[in-house]
């Protein structure tokens, strides 16, 4: 069997690429669209997508949680810088806060995905689960970035 146990991040860049992306045409095309703040809810909000990309490929994350956090940290911090929606010191603060928010996610998604027991008729659980993290997400709205 194949070791996959940085699925999530290599999920992360990818997930967060097709954002920034998404944002990138949408400011080209329509200069006057308002477009979403990377705060600490469209942080956690990128990292569940992220892991929930990995739970359903992989079915479990068994990764280094400080290779993880250095991982989601350079990745929060590099892809906003070089998309332009951040300068040097913002993209400090992000890659912080995104390692941080990224490591909390994803260590509370796998205690929450330990604990449920998803059968074959239960494969909307973990898109709950999810939903229900990011609105506890919520409260950091506004709070540190």
């Amino acid at each position: 069997m194949k070791n996959r146990k940085y699925t999530s991040n290599v999920a992360l860049p990818v997930v967060l690429g097709v954002f920034q992306l998404a944002c990138v045409l949408v400011r080209t095309f329509n200069p006057m669209a308002v477009l979403p703040n990377l705060d600490v809810p469209m942080v956690v909000a990128l990292s569940l997508a992220a892991l929930l990309v990995s739970h359903y490929l992989t079915h479990g994350r068994e990764a280094c949680d400080v290779v993880s956090f250095a991982l989601a940290a350079v990745t929060f911090g590099l892809l906003p810088y070089v998309s332009g929606f951040a300068t040097g010191t913002d993209a400090l603060k992000l890659a912080l806060v995104g390692g941080i928010a990224f490591f909390v996610a994803a260590w509370l998604f796998d205690e929450m995905m330990e604990r449920l027991s998803s059968g074959p008729a239960a494969k909307a659980a973990p898109v709950l689960s999810a939903l229900g993290l990011y609105l506890a997400a919520q409260c950091f709205a506004g709070m540190i970035l």
